[in-house]
């Protein structure tokens, strides 16, 4: 199997993976975050759209290939959990929690969402507390339900 990366400006980008008994799966990620999935059984033959997916969903499709995705057995956990989800998201230079603590940013009571880890650079701080800094650059991992999410996405984004 190959994989091949292609920057697709204005667009974002296309991975090809070729696989050795013949086909190509290619999936273009737009710089919006939604993703498109083709199949090409020969490389001469036409692309076939398969299906365009969220980034939530294309995270969720990855767990599985993975094997990391999660389904609770025990009905009492699975409803504890039903609706939240862990996503990562980068704190772009002009969001405006950027130089401020998580504290000060008051994420959770803001958004419902609770920050589980903050990887900055090559290094991952777990369960930071409410005063640790967060920096232009940084990607939260947070839990939450979708609303949570959201109001997550309005915060960073002012």
């Amino acid at each position: 199997m190959r994989v091949f990366e292609t920057q697709l400006p204005g667009v974002g980008d296309r991975f090809t993976v070729e696989f050795e008994g013949g086909g190509e799966l290619v999936v273009v990620i737009h710089n919006e975050g939604n993703q498109d999935v083709y199949w090409r059984p020969h490389p001469d033959d036409e692309k076939e759209r398969l299906f365009e997916a969220t980034e939530r969903q294309a995270r969720t499709i990855a767990e599985i290939f993975d094997g990391s995705y999660f389904e609770p057995v025990d009905e009492t956990f699975e409803n504890a959990l039903q609706d939240a989800a862990v996503e990562w998201v980068e704190v772009a230079a002009n969001a405006p929690v950027a130089g401020r603590t998580i504290g000060e940013a008051d994420i959770r009571s803001e958004t419902g969402a609770t920050v589980l880890a903050i990887r900055r650079s090559r290094q991952t701080f777990s369960n930071p507390d409410a005063g640790f800094g967060i920096e232009a650059g940084d990607v939260l991992v947070v839990v939450g339900d979708d609303e949570a999410h959201d109001a997550l996405e309005r915060l960073l984004a002012g």
